[in-house]
């Protein structure tokens, strides 16, 4: 029997979820502790249970990253890879890689002083949305509604550390009913998609936010757009945010660690399922 170790650091529904499908199915499934484990760079004295693969399930992005590279370094197969976590870790890389394939996305620059992200703005109109280029759940992603408002949020960053001083500007996408899709890629497949809907008094549509879920029928349209986002990344599995405006859908956002404890209950889809089939699916 294969076994499958899931590292996390945090055990939400989602992990809950994992552990349960393991048992239906009768997988050997070990919950790892992130905080628990060590591992050796330069050799092979490494605290952390041996499986066959593992689930990379960390909050921690950079943790999970490290984590990923080194296991992987000693030829033990991740899901997701490290090639496909750090890219969709960053922002930046993932709008890169996603304009290198063709996939229709937000218009988007990157200035590294005020002055000249005051510039794009002239060049972008308002508003505009700033992004960190790593970061989650809609966290310090604010709108930029004039130039003295965008002046006081750029200079606000200028004391919260290197990270933040990378200004990731994007054109303000006027969502169709203040609402985006988040789709669901396992290998080849999208399994599921809703529909997240932006609380009231706010733009921002994550749930996490109080972005309200429903149902979205997996049009052909949505397939298409979520699979060559998806391939744009690498084999893996994915959650894909995408816009739709009065005439296009844009992919905004592709997530590497995808959550699904709203999806699952709205949809009946198996996600859980269907990742740990995957994961056996890679080790055969």
């Amino acid at each position: 029997m294969k076994t499958i170790g899931m590292i996390s650091d945090r055990v939400r529904w989602d992990e809950k979820a994992l552990i349960e499908a393991a048992k239906r199915k009768n997988i050997k499934l070990v919950l790892i502790d992130g905080k628990d484990i060590f591992l050796e760079a330069t050799g092979n004295f490494d605290r952390i249970p041996e499986a066959d693969i593992y689930l990379q399930r960390m909050v921690s992005t950079f943790k999970g990253l490290y984590i990923t590279k080194i296991l992987e370094s000693k030829g033990k197969p991740v899901v997701n890879s490290y090639a496909v976590s750090s890219v969709c870790a960053d922002k930046l890389l993932t709008t890169l890689a996603l304009r290198k394939a063709g996939i229709p996305s937000p218009r988007t620059f990157v200035a590294f002083d005020v002055d000249a992200a005051l510039d794009i703005l002239e060049e972008l109109g308002y508003p505009a949305i700033i992004k960190p280029v790593f970061g989650s759940w809609g966290r310090l992603i604010a709108p930029l509604k004039d130039p003295q408002s965008a002046k006081a949020i750029l200079e606000s960053r200028e004391s919260m550390g290197a990270l933040y001083q990378i200004y990731y500007i994007q054109e303000f996408v006027d969502k169709r009913n203040n609402r985006d899709i988040r789709s669901f890629v396992i290998g080849d497949k999208v399994v599921a998609a809703i529909y997240r809907i932006a609380g009231q008094d706010e733009w921002r549509t994550n749930t996490a936010l109080g972005g309200k879920a429903e149902l979205c029928p997996v049009t052909p349209e949505i397939e298409d757009l979520s699979l060559k986002a998806a391939r744009a990344l690498g084999e893996g599995v994915y959650g894909v945010d995408i816009l739709e405006t009065s005439n296009s859908m844009l992919v905004n956002e592709v997530n590497h660690t995808m959550e699904y404890h709203t999806t699952v209950p709205l949809t009946g889809v198996d996600i859980p399922g269907m990742l740990i089939d995957y994961c056996l699916e890679i080790v055969k």
